[in-house]
This record gives C-alpha cells, structure tokens and sequence, in this order.
C-alpha cells in the first residue's frame, strides 16, 4: 500500500477541543492551489519557512521552520506536535479541513527541482468523520483520530468529505536529503507501528460499458459554462465506484474530444498534465478562461 499508517498517538480530547474551536474562528484564505479544490477547503500555516500566517505553499528552503501566528493560538496542538514529532527535516505543518467538498486527483511536488530531496507527507486526523475519505492509485480509505499515515503525495491521491461536518488534519511536511527511516519523524522511536490496519473502503464494481456510457451521455451535456462541474463530478467517482483513480482525466479527455469543441478538449488535456504531469513553480490554471465568448 503506497499510503499507510505509521502509528498511533494519545490525543486529550478536552484539550483538544478548545483548540478546535480557536481553530473555528480562522478566516478561510485563498489557497495557493485553490484550482484543486472545492466546497469549503482550508489549509492554515502553524510553522513554515517565512512565519506569515497566510503563506500556505510548501517550497524547497534550508532554514529551520519559524512558527505562525496561528501556530500560537493553538496551544494543545502546538503541544502534540513537539511531544511526538521530531523538527529535523520538517519543513511546514499546517491544519487542513475539508467541509462538503474534494480535492480531485493531483500529484505535489512535481513543480519541485531539488532531486536528492526525499519528501515524507505525514497527516494525523484531529477529528472522526464517516463520510470523509482519502485515495491514491492502490486504495480508497479512511483516516480516523489519533492515527499518524504516510500519505504518498507524489503519486495521483485525492480528498472528499461527503457531508457538512468538519474533519480537520495535521499536515507534517518533511523532507531528507538522503535515506531515513519512517520511524525517524518520532520523539519517541516506539510510536512508530506500520502493523495497525487501516480502513479501506469497499467500492462497487461497474458493468463493462460503464465508460462508454459515461463518454456517450455526458458529451453531450458538457459546455464551457459546465466544464469545472465535470471535472469534479467525475473526480468523485473513484471514490465508491471501483475504477483507477486516473480514469477521470482520462474519459474527461474522451468526453472533450466528442464533444466537438476544440477549446474543451484543449483545457481537458492542459488540466491533465498540469495536475498530475508537470507544473512549474506558482504556475497556476484557471477552469474558467476561455480563449473566446463562452457558447453552449
């Protein structure tokens, strides 16, 4: 399995909860990738490269992390962060929530040149949430409290929260310059547990003309002014439907080419690359611009 667990950490939940609720009154910020995303999608800085509290992009940097404003504000959390994580090699930790909405299949760090650098995402959920799960190109599964994974950003993964409670996440960025266990990211090398099961989701599995009805019906439906709806409609359906992550982008493409409009197919297949291909550094992309008048 690509993503696993590492572990399992003590969480007080009384503690807990009046960070979380600090935690409420953090404004939602533009994301640096706010593209990937939709419904309410929240990343806040505690400790990064600059201090600010509004930088909320991972980059290539030597100095130690400084911590934020918010990191501050959130005194049990900055507490299970130094208690059970190391700060060598860590190079950012932000809260991320994700309320009623995705983030589509992507891949980080391809925008990234610093080729000896090894990167390690950690995530460790603050909150349960039935209804929010994670995937990359093996699985889709669910992270429950407590729980510390490796989530394998480098490859093609995604996030959904299916209904309107909050579910929020540390987010531990590491990166080593040569080799390193996993087991290195603890203060205390016995937190380290690869052997606790994780949650993988059971999915359906779908009739052999599944894409091709797929392609058929929604070729016809897609428009310049739909076009980010499809994205993510079809971004969802990995998710409880047994089909590779990938296939998205893929029938997205076939659906574009049908349709007839050559801008369609030209934003499918520029939105496939920027997402799990190659994207330079700050490169952004734009589900809206058209090169001429919308048209039905």
């Amino acid at each position: 399995m690509s993503s696993y667990i590492l572990g399992k950490i003590d969480i007080d939940h009384e503690k807990l909860k009046k960070d979380l609720k600090i935690h409420d009154s953090f404004p939602k910020i533009e994301e640096e990738y706010d593209e990937f995303g939709t419904g309410f999608w929240q990343n806040c800085s505690l400790w990064n490269a600059t201090d600010d509290k509004n930088d909320t992009m991972y980059r290539d940097y030597d100095h130690a992390i400084q911590q934020t404003e918010y990191g501050q504000k959130l005194a049990y959390v900055d507490e299970l962060i130094k208690e059970n994580f190391t700060f060598d090699n860590l190079k950012m930790v932000r809260t991320r929530n994700l309320v009623d909405g995705m983030v589509i299949p992507h891949k980080d760090f391809v925008e990234l040149t610093k080729e000896k650098s090894q990167y390690f995402r950690v995530f460790v959920p603050l909150e349960d949430n039935e209804l929010a799960f994670h995937s990359d190109e093996e699985n889709v599964f669910k992270m429950r409290k407590g729980e510390v994974w490796f989530l394998d950003a480098a490859i093609i993964h995604a996030a959904v929260n299916f209904s309107s409670d909050s579910r929020i996440f540390l987010c531990l960025d590491y990166a080593f310059p040569g080799e390193f266990s996993p087991e290195d990211i603890f203060v205390k090398k016995d937190t380290y547990n690869p052997n606790v099961s994780p949650y993988i989701v059971p999915r359906q599995d779908v009739p052999e003309n599944f894409e091709a009805d797929l392609i058929r019906s929604l070729s016809n439906v897609i428009s310049r002014y739909n076009f980010k709806d499809i994205v993510f409609l079809l971004s969802k359906i990995h998710f409880y439907k047994n089909v590779p992550i990938t296939s998205c982008y893929d029938v997205l493409v076939k659906i574009a080419e049908a349709s007839g409009d050559d801008a369609i197919y030209e934003k499918a297949i520029s939105l496939r690359k920027y997402l799990i291909e190659k994207r330079d550094l700050k490169e952004r992309f734009s589900m809206a611009e058209w090169p001429s008048p919308l048209k039905v």
